[in-house]
C-alpha cells in the first residue's frame, strides 16, 4: 500500500495536475505526499557560458541574479504545494535541494512507494522554457513506480464512480512488474480493470489473461475485463480502449532507453499522446 507519495515540483501545469493526482492518492490511502524543488546551480552556471577575458565580475552578476529568481520561484513552488495540502487535509514535507534535477530526483526516489511526474518535465525553470528530458533519464534509472500524470485530467468522482484503468499485458518481465506493482499498491474496490493482450497464438493468449487475472482477484480485484486483439496492440489502444480508461498500466525496461519500452513503442506513445495516468511499474 502507497505510505509515501514523492512529486517533484515545476511551474507547469503538468505538476499541478500530478498535484491533484497526488492528493487524491493521499486521502484514499491515508498516505503523506512530500513536494521536492531542485535548484539547479549546475545549470545556472552553465547557461553563462564561455566568460570572456575581464568579463568574470559582470558574469558573477548574473549568476547572481539567476540563482535569485530561482529562489523566488522555488518558494512560490512550495508555498503552492504547501497551501493545496493544507486545503484538502493532507500530511506534507517540503525538501528544497540543490543539483541535477534528474540526478537529485532518483536520489530521493528509493525512500517513497511512488512518485508522480508530469509527461513534460520543467525541472530546468531557471534557464529554459521548454519541456527537458527528466523523465526519460529517471524512468533508465529509478526503481520506484512512476504514475506520470498529464496536463489535462479526466478523472472519476471517487468513490462514488470507479477508476478505469487498462492493463496492457503481454507476459514480459518488464509487464508482469507493472502488474505487480499495481495490484500491491492500489486499493482494488475502487477500479474496474480491462486485462488487455495483442497476440496471434491463441492458447498464449488465453493462458496469459487467464494466469494476470487469478493474480488480480487474488489481490481482492472484482471488476475484471478480458480482452484480446490481433491487431497491434498500439492501434487497438488507440482506435478502440483509450477512449475508455482513466489510467493505463505499462512496464518499461530499466536502463534501457526510452526507446527500448515493451511492448514496442506503447510507452512511448502513451507518453507523446499525453492524454492518459500511467503507472509505469518499474
Amino acid at each position: 500500500m502507497i505510505k509515501r507519495i514523492l512529486i517533484p515540483l515545476d511551474p507547469s501545469p503538468f505538476t499541478d495536475s500530478a498535484l491533484e493526482v497526488g492528493t487524491t492518492m493521499a486521502k484514499l490511502n491515508q498516505a503523506e505526499l512530500t513536494g521536492m524543488v531542485i535548484l539547479d546551480i549546475p545549470g545556472i552556471k552553465k547557461s553563462i557560458g564561455p566568460v570572456p577575458l575581464g568579463g568574470l565580475y559582470y558574469a558573477e552578476k548574473i549568476e547572481k541574479s539567476k540563482q535569485e529568481d530561482a529562489r523566488k520561484q522555488v518558494q512560490k513552488l512550495l508555498k503552492k504545494f504547501r497551501e493545496k495540502c493544507k486545503k484538502e487535509g493532507i500530511p506534507f514535507h517540503e525538501v528544497e535541494l540543490q543539483g541535477n534535477p534528474s540526478e537529485r530526483i532518483i536520489q530521493e526516489s528509493i525512500f517513497y512507494d511512488a512518485m508522480l511526474l508530469g509527461m513534460r518535465t520543467y525541472f530546468h525553470f531557471e534557464t529554459h522554457d521548454s519541456p527537458g528530458h527528466s523523465l526519460e533519464e529517471i524512468l533508465d534509472e529509478t526503481i520506484t513506480p512512476i504514475y506520470a500524470v498529464p496536463e489535462k485530467l479526466v478523472f472519476p468522482r471517487i468513490p462514488r464512480e470507479k477508476i478505469k484503468v487498462l492493463i496492457a499485458f503481454d507476459g514480459s518481465y518488464p509487464a508482469a512488474r507493472a502488474l505487480q506493482r499495481f495490484a500491491q499498491l492500489v486499493q482494488p474496490e475502487i477500479f474496474d480493470v480491462l486485462l488487455l493482450t495483442s497476440q496471434e497464438e491463441k492458447e498464449k493468449t488465453f493462458y496469459l489473461l487467464e494466469q494476470a487475472e487469478t493474480y488480480l482477484q487474488c489481490h481482492n480485484f472484482k471488476n475484471i475485463q478480458k480482452k484480446w486483439e490481433t491487431e497491434h496492440i498500439i492501434d487497438a489502444i488507440k482506435d478502440t480502449y483509450l477512449d475508455w480508461a482513466h489510467m493505463v498500466v505499462v512496464g518499461a525496461h530499466s536502463k534501457k532507453g526510452m526507446f527500448n519500452f515493451m511492448v514496442g513503442s506503447l510507452t512511448r506513445f502513451l507518453i507523446k499522446s499525453a492524454h492518459k495516468i500511467l503507472l509505469i511499474g518499474q
